[in-house]
């Protein structure tokens, strides 16, 4: 059977769940000597302790092939309760969504908030923020989203606001910013719901953080004539040669967490009919959220907002051919786009394009042959368009036909994203007190930039980076 990441991770839970539940059947089946109450419990025990070994065993048989850079960081060959405790400890500080994972970077657990999430499982609410999935996320006391809604807008006093952890979540190192803090499941639910129809978060670095700020530790790894990560060489020894000590350069990246306020409004005359809080606002909230963050991780001057793609310092620009018309992309453009992409990152790239382009790029066609059969640039297979291999994602994100940024290509993964865990909702009546409406905001912080801190210079050849654009025509 062929092995995703996504498998090896669900397989990790598994094994930490079967983990948990054997600590619960020693202790709820064994008198104070640790003796087993019964044959019984002392069999369903050796039956969990035997599941969580070999779920362990096909992890380390399958790690190496799937993801030979991922840090799945636990113990197999557990045995007894204090080694079975001894290994939860260990693991539970170094989840499993803690790869080391990067051409230019690495990621790994600490006091932070745990490593960069790279599966798309990973980058979910829960696995980011509870504990890689194990723990539950707590609702606040609240029946549903709906429930909460309801109880904030109606503006009177709640136990439910104030206790169970649900107070003003955005004062750490900040002024009182009022709000009440959403609930960790329904800040899920809000976070998670637009994570699929999103441009980077899928596919860019995600790092939890718990503080104002993270650090995030890459390789000074920009110039390649003179070695690698900053001046590492191989060297080829003779017999009883003396090599050269080798030294790489680590630089720090800082992602400071922005300020993300939504506002939003809603019909007092439709919640007095029936209509449902969730039904108004939260999917409006939820893709206002993802919108906005691609939006950032695209176009933001990192001046109060994440520092997006088409400002990043490694973006290298690709001219225009010489006589091309205004408001056009050619082959010769695509082309010496995907020779300016760094060989390592190519793999993981995809085209983000504005949707403008779509007629100029479903007519382009080369010409192949003796016959000169024309040959479209831009091919489709069950839905998914690509060029020159790669896929193609259409936007209105991006800048529209014939101006710098309108088509690029792009490998996210090489994007680290921050993400605080919390998010706050506040309303208001003062704004829409005319309109008969209530106004809410909804407030998240997050961060984004480019590991990189230019375009790689080669041994041979041009620069090259993660992303490229072409210019204006």
């Amino acid at each position: 059977m062929k092995y995703t990441l996504e498998d090896l991770q669900e397989m990790n839970k598994k094994r930490a769940k079967h983990m948990d539940t054997a600590v619960k059947v020693f202790e709820q089946n064994t008198d104070e000597n640790g003796d087993f109450k019964s044959a019984k419990a002392e069999a369903d025990w050796t039956g969990l302790i035997n599941k969580i070994n070999d779920v362990g065993d096909t992890i380390k048989m399958t790690a190496k092939a799937v993801a030979p850079d991922h840090n799945y960081g636990f113990i197999n060959g557990v045995f007894g309760i204090e080694a079975l405790r001894a290994a939860i400890e260990i693991e539970d500080k170094a989840p499993v969504n803690s790869p080391l994972y990067s051409s230019f970077g690495s990621s790994g657990s600490d006091e932070d908030g745990g490593g960069a999430c790279l599966t798309f499982e990973a980058k979910k609410f829960k696995s980011m923020f509870s504990n890689g999935g194990r723990s539950s996320l707590s609702n606040g006391g609240f029946k549903s989203f709906n429930d909460f809604l309801k109880t904030v807008h109606s503006g009177r006093y709640d136990d439910k606001l104030i206790g169970s952890g649900i107070k003003n979540s955005m004062t750490e190192g900040i002024p009182v910013e009022g709000g009440f803090a959403v609930p960790e499941e329904f800040a899920a639910w809000l976070l998670d719901n637009s994570l699929e129809a999103e441009i980077v978060r899928p596919r860019a670095q995600v790092w939890p953080m718990k503080t104002e700020t993270r650090k995030i530790p890459a390789w000074d790894a920009r110039n390649h004539s003179s070695g690698l990560y900053g001046g590492l060489n191989g060297v080829w020894m003779a017999e009883a040669g003396t090599a050269t000590r080798q030294k790489g350069k680590l630089r720090m990246l800082t992602l400071n967490a922005k300020k993300l306020a939504i506002f939003t409004s809603a019909s007092n005359e439709l919640l007095a009919d029936g209509l449902s809080f969730e039904s108004q606002l939260g999917t409006a909230m939820s893709s206002t959220m993802g919108f906005d963050m691609d939006y950032a991780f695209i176009n933001g001057n990192g001046v109060g907002k994440p520092l997006g793609m088409l400002s990043d310092p490694a973006l290298i620009t690709v001219l225009k051919e010489v006589g091309q018309a205004a408001g056009t992309i050619i082959y010769e453009n695509l082309v010496k786009m995907f020779a300016r992409v760094a060989p390592q990152c190519i793999s993981k790239t995809v085209w983000v394009v504005n949707s403008t382009a779509i007629p100029q790029l479903l007519t382009l066609s080369i010409s192949m042959g003796t016959a000169g059969s024309f040959v479209p640039v831009m091919s489709e297979s069950n839905g998914v368009f690509t060029i020159l291999s790669r896929p193609v994602v259409f936007t209105e994100k991006v800048p529209a036909l014939g101006a710098k940024g309108d088509i690029s290509l792009v490998d996210w993964s090489q994007y680290a994203v921050g993400l605080r865990k919390e998010v706050s909702l506040d309303k208001s009546n003062a704004p829409g007190w005319t309109e008969d409406e209530t106004d809410y905001r909804t407030i998240l912080r997050v961060d984004g930039q480019g590991t990189w801190d230019g375009p790689i210079i080669p041994r041979n050849g041009d620069p090259l980076s993660w992303c490229v654009t072409l210019e204006t025509r």
